[in-house]
């Protein structure tokens, strides 16, 4: 088993990304300058890029990372 670095870093520069890494249809996220960044690739390699702003969802996510789909499940719906 291979273990691959993980594809999204945050730094003072700005986020970088290595969709090489990533695995198709699952979720990585990084906080830059207080939001929230998700990426994933879908089936056909496309890079996708979500910025979560709300201040709340953020220090929610921040606080509970492993729980982040549950998140923004949970506020898609309000």
């Amino acid at each position: 088993m291979v273990l691959l670095e993980y594809p999204v870093i945050s730094e003072k520069d700005g986020i970088k990304i290595k969709p090489e890494n990533m695995i198709v249809d699952k979720m990585y996220y990084c906080i830059f300058e207080n939001k929230v960044y998700i990426f994933y690739k879908d089936e056909e390699n496309l890079t996708h890029c979500y910025e979560i702003d709300d201040s709340s969802v953020v220090q929610e996510i921040i606080k509970n990372p492993n729980n982040l789909q549950d998140i923004l499940l949970k506020h898609s719906k309000e």
